[in-house]
């Protein structure tokens, strides 16, 4: 099968079809087939999908590029996604390595170097090597 490609910087749209999604380009064609049980839209090249509960991302072709093996996942922001593994909320890179591990209730995109962090019904802020910048408040 020859792989699809799409120009750089093309952007993608989500659509879903008898409840599964996929993508689709400005003009409507379909770029990648919709076969995900959930899809959000893609940021810095990558969208998070989910098949049978468990969530990875793929890039503009459609390919896995990281293995669909987290309970959840958030948008890619500052080169890092959130993640959830066993109940807990840390970050991974591009390539699906960890690298703040998952410690926090929950945790937000990465803006301006910092991400919100919520742990025992508190928060703080946490930078990108994941020590904390503002400790854990109410």
């Amino acid at each position: 099968m020859k792989e699809k490609k799409i120009t750089e910087g093309e952007k993608l749209y989500q659509i879903s079809v008898n409840h599964k999604y996929g993508f689709i380009n400005k003009t409507g064609k379909v770029v990648i087939e919709p076969k995900f049980d959930g899809a959000k839209p893609f940021s810095e090249g990558l969208a998070g999908v989910e098949i049978e509960g468990k969530y990875g991302f793929i890039d503009e072709t459609g390919k896995v590029v990281v293995e669909l093996k987290f309970d959840c996942a958030d948008r890619f922001s500052e080169g890092l996604a959130g993640v959830e593994i066993e109940g807990k909320y840390g970050f991974i890179d591009k390539t699906g390595k960890v690298v703040i591990e998952p410690k926090f209730d929950f945790a937000m995109p990465f803006s301006e170097g910092l991400a919100r962090v919520d742990i025992g019904n508190r928060y703080g802020y946490i930078n990108k090597t994941g020590k904390y910048v503002w400790e854990p408040t109410k």
